[in-house]
């Protein structure tokens, strides 16, 4: 294996693996290294040069941060597998971050509520974003927690109550609470769906993936028109569009979703067929989950659009920081937070906390002294 797979094998995260291989290519090319003999004969000088070039590029010491920590853990590799004697950019002096205050804003209880009620519960694909809502606004998870949740990761019974358990970053399980709100939701978009319960299918899958798994007609909305998703426009791939059911309330059953009856002589008929597709569908919906930037883009943020709430920061990452801030204002131990966070420091923990932003009285006007 090459040094750097070799290196980038140790990260189970995929963010951080395409983070630190952009942030060696970088570096790479600013000190013209084109081979692996280049790479070993990295000098103190070279570290610090990249480094100036960086702070001139006016990036933000985070980002500085973040690029000097993969040059350092790929040289620290070559270290530990005695491929060089020292590790030139150990010791390096990194930026020193502004505060260890956050950027994202959180959300106010209201608008929270709002968000969590902006979908159209009268759809399947509201159904769902009602869901994926709630399991970010009530679990507090990444992003890409979400859209690699399973569906037997939901539900899970730890002292008999319901938990979902979470795949964090480093390959680290945590397990949450499912609150009521959350079950609910996620429960009727299952039944929805027709998911096998305690299967390995995707929890959120994109749309089409399931009409086409189960034969459903698209979404309308209450003007008539059809619905886009995630990917395209709902017809993109030449099926062919049926009206949901106008019933105000969406059972398992309705039109939009049962399969046209058949009868007992073309049932067998069609019954070695049906087993020959059955497979594939059950493969392609299980690699028809959501990506992280599609959640982010058309799923979080439009309804943020729809609620009134814009602004360059207020991304899917400003839920994940408001479940935070909620919970902190509802009294919850900085340490249980951290957790429920899946933080490993709780420094960072401290950074999600918004209570500040919103509070009526400075702390040192409500002292109870003088």
């Amino acid at each position: 294996m090459p040094i750097e797979t070799q290196w980038l094998a140790n990260f189970a995260s995929a963010c951080t693996r395409r983070a630190y291989a952009a942030d060696v290519r970088d570096f790479a090319a600013f000190s013209g290294l084109q081979t692996q003999t280049e790479l070993l004969q990295v000098a103190r000088s070279h570290v610090l040069a990249w480094r100036h070039h960086l702070q001139a590029q006016s990036l933000s010491p985070s980002t500085q941060r973040r690029k000097l920590a993969a040059l350092s853990s790929l040289l620290e590799h070559l270290l530990d597998e005695q491929l060089i004697p020292t590790n030139p950019a150990r010791g390096a002096r990194r930026p020193r971050l502004e505060s260890h205050e956050g950027k994202t804003p959180a959300l106010s209880l209201e608008q929270a509520q709002a968000l969590l009620e902006a979908p159209d519960a009268n759809t399947l694909k509201g159904v769902r974003d009602r869901a994926i809502l709630a399991v970010m606004l009530l679990g507090g998870l990444r992003r890409a927690e979400v859209v690699t949740l399973r569906v037997r990761d939901f539900d899970c019974q730890r002292a008999g109550v319901a938990h979902l358990r979470v795949m964090g970053k480093g390959g680290k399980t945590r397990f949450i609470a499912a609150a009521p709100l959350m079950r609910e939701r996620v429960q009727r978009y299952l039944a929805m769906r027709g998911a096998e319960p305690q299967s390995d299918e995707r929890l959120f899958v994109r749309m089409k993936a399931v009409r086409r798994h189960s034969g459903a007609g698209s979404d309308v909305n209450p003007q008539g028109l059809h619905i886009e998703e995630e990917g395209g426009s709902l017809n993109d791939t030449g099926g062919t569009f049926r009206r949901a059911s106008t019933h105000p309330n969406i059972e398992p059953h309705t039109a939009a979703f049962e399969r046209g009856p058949k009868s007992p002589q073309n049932l067998q008929t069609n019954v070695s067929q049906q087993s020959r597709c059955q497979g594939q569908r059950d493969t392609a919906l299980k690699s028809a989950g959501l990506t992280a930037g599609a959640l982010a883009q058309r799923i979080v943020q439009p309804y943020l659009a729809q609620i009134g709430v814009v602004g360059e920061r207020f991304s899917a990452h400003a839920l994940r920081v408001t479940a935070a801030t909620l919970a902190l204002r509802e009294r919850a131990d900085l340490n249980e937070v951290r957790h429920f966070l899946g933080h490993a420091c709780i420094t960072t923990t401290t950074a999600y906390d918004r209570r500040w932003s919103d509070s009526n009285q400075p702390v040192s006007l409500v002292l109870p002294l003088g």
